[in-house]
């Protein structure tokens, strides 16, 4: 497993701690890949009954995807890059016991899924919620990112948040029914909320994440593979990723 996420039991509880704090817990590939060993993990394990999900450093939950990473893609590698992406979150929406996502400070992109495949969300006061990639590398979301951002902020929020790059504040994630529990400390909160799940039926609460699940899973996929593939594929891609790696401002020309 990657050196940049930890993971660690403590009785009941399996904790993982994405740990680069100089890039704001920005994910590498073998990070997303630490995180489905993770969810591998508590699901074979019948002591684990909460997991825990948290950033390092106090600034950040996770800021996304590492963005050097993305240097020379093309089309058909911004498909597979998407496809990683659901495979993991997937993985995640599929952990049988309740997941909670400790969040301080910045969650976006990547991070902003990672979370909204917890089942609460628990987040101090700087917590920004966003994907700003209109404003920062002119790439796009997978279907089933999309279908899963529609489901906890709603289509005018979600449209509003891609479209206009705009971090919605921790008070706009409450109302939006996303972040379950507001604090000035995330810790403390964080483990009261575990305390109470563990003080609670595991069969109550596995069968309401398998039914939403279901019920979720049962919505008709959409395929939209080709549309990935223009945006990864494009010159205004290609531009983004070296803007923001030499931190200019990227020109976008919509091709």
């Amino acid at each position: 497993m990657s050196a940049d996420i930890r993971v660690a039991v403590e009785g009941p509880v399996l904790s993982v701690t994405f740990d680069r704090p100089a890039q704001r817990n920005a994910m590498t590939f073998a990070m997303y890949e630490g995180l489905v060993e993770a969810c591998e993990r508590a699901d074979a394990d019948d002591e684990i009954r909460v997991v825990v999900l948290r950033g390092a450093g106090g600034q950040a939950f996770v800021a996304g995807t590492d963005i050097a990473q993305f240097a020379g893609f093309d089309g058909p590698a911004g498909v597979a890059y998407e496809a990683r992406i659901d495979a993991t979150i997937g993985r995640l929406l599929a952990v049988t016991v309740p997941v909670v996502a400790a969040i301080d400070g910045f969650c976006i992109g990547g991070g902003l899924a990672i979370a909204a495949a917890a089942d609460l969300r628990v987040a101090d006061r700087s917590a920004r919620f966003g994907y700003p990639i209109a404003r920062t590398l002119g790439n796009t979301l997978s279907a089933a990112s999309y279908a899963l951002t529609l489901r906890h902020f709603g289509h005018a929020r979600t449209v509003d948040m891609v479209m206009t790059a705009r971090l919605l504040d921790v008070e706009e994630a409450r109302s939006a029914g996303f972040v379950t529990r507001v604090t000035d400390d995330v810790t403390a909160t964080t483990a009261d909320v575990v305390g109470k799940l563990l003080a609670n039926a595991p069969l109550t609460q596995w069968a309401a994440k398998e039914t939403l699940r279901r019920l979720h899973a049962a919505a008709v996929p959409v395929q939209a593979d080709d549309v990935l593939d223009r945006v990864y594929g494009s010159a205004d891609f290609a531009a983004g990723v070296a803007a923001f790696t030499s931190r200019q401002a990227p020109g976008w020309t919509g091709r």
